[in-house]
């Protein structure tokens, strides 16, 4: 009996770091956007200092000059944090679907906080809701490298 306990309690302390974790990670990317602006279409740079623009942070585009499925989100949230939605949807055009999840993140981590070994919304509607998500990311992703290469 006590065992199942322990193991209970350990899945618990797991996941309330993970809810810790992915609002703190929540939090901070709200917060990026919102200082954060994009410089020309292309760099990004700190609000009042576009002569010091943040390098490119995309290793696939760096290294093979091929895009990721995420490439254009940093650039697509900043624009809706600064209200310009067409030009959000311009770097990437599932960039509002994850922004909506990136919000939603900080009341569902906040409210599984409050409820201490209870999860809010069950174990298995996050992780579908997490698979929908990199679906589209990566159908979102094949739908442009076949348009690419289209003539």
């Amino acid at each position: 009996m006590t065992a199942n306990l322990e193991t209970a309690d350990k899945a618990w302390r797991d996941r309330r770091h993970r809810h810790w974790t992915m609002l703190c990670v929540a939090c901070f990317v709200l917060a990026m956007s919102l200082v954060l602006q994009v410089q020309h279409g292309e760099q990004v740079a700190f609000a009042g200092r576009p002569d010091l623009p943040l390098p490119g942070m995309c290793l696939s585009y760096s290294l093979f000059g091929m895009k990721c499925p995420g490439c254009g989100l940093t650039r697509s949230f900043i624009y809706l944090a600064h209200g310009d939605l067409q030009s959000s949807l311009r770097m990437h055009r599932v960039g509002w679907i994850l922004a909506l999840a990136l919000l939603l993140q900080i009341p569902y981590r906040i409210a599984s906080l409050l409820r201490p070994g209870r999860e809010v919304l069950g174990l298995v509607i996050p992780r579908l809701f997490g698979h929908l998500l990199i679906a589209l990311l990566i159908g979102n992703w094949l739908q442009t490298i076949i348009a690419d290469r289209l003539p």
